[in-house]
């Protein structure tokens, strides 16, 4: 069994305290290796782009927050054929009523929340679109509701999520649609909105969390000089 040379060890100070040097700063420490350059700057660069993800989630998700905080109480339109469109307000639970067109239906995925829904307008206008779950959106289950009560939306508001959806009803369907059509979501009352207001508070919850790291691990060092810079 061979003893390692105490000649290899660093030396310890009778104080227990390292010695700085006449910069104030620990010699040993000085001799480390610092951090690659890259792995730093891939790190800052991921954290970042994090923070932007997030952001825009919130920002996406601000009108359906917004739905969920909204008046409970249903605000009946009436007929969809008389309506006036100058009293429709986005983004509100209401309740139309009307005849579905379901030979003008069409059906679609939401990639988002996932599901098959089919979408068609109410008999005597084309102002007013109404969307309902596939399984609910069959022909002869659609035909026997006359009400439908829901989110009232814009296609404008609803994005990209919509636009090519509007774009098959204008160009293939010959419908008027264009993002200052209305679509109302049929059986979303604004409290089934509650997961949007959980997701966009983890959005902010990653937000604030990765700017606290950024300010932790790329912030300079303190240099604490000790007694010695009092007795200077």
């Amino acid at each position: 069994m061979t003893q390692a040379s105490t000649t290899d060890l660093p030396s310890i100070p009778a104080s227990g305290v390292a010695e700085l040097g006449e910069d104030g700063l620990d010699p040993e420490l000085v001799t480390l290796h610092q951090p690659p350059a890259l792995r730093r700057h891939s790190t800052l660069v991921m954290m970042t782009l994090v923070a932007a993800g997030a952001l825009t989630l919130v920002i996406a998700l601000r009108t359906d927050v917004a739905y969920f905080f909204s008046r409970p109480e249903v605000q009946d339109l009436g007929e969809a054929a008389v309506l006036d469109p100058a009293v429709l307000v986005p983004n509100t639970f209401v309740r139309i009523s009307g005849t579905p067109m379901m030979s003008e239906r069409v059906r679609f995925g939401r990639v988002l929340l996932g599901g098959d829904y089919v979408v068609f307008p109410l008999a005597g206008q084309r102002r007013v679109f109404v969307q309902l779950p596939a399984r609910q959106g069959s022909a002869s289950q659609a035909s026997a509701r006359r009400e439908f009560a829901g989110r009232l939306v814009t296609f404008g508001q609803l994005g990209r999520r919509y636009s090519s959806l509007g774009s098959y009803l204008s160009q293939h369907m010959g419908m008027p649609v264009g993002a200052e059509s209305y679509l109302v979501l049929a059986d979303e009352p604004p409290g089934s909105y509650a997961w949007a207001l959980i997701l966009a508070i983890l959005a902010l919850l990653t937000i604030v969390v990765d700017f606290f790291l950024l300010l932790r691990w790329f912030r300079p060092l303190r240099v604490d000089l000790g007694p010695r810079a009092h007795s200077d």
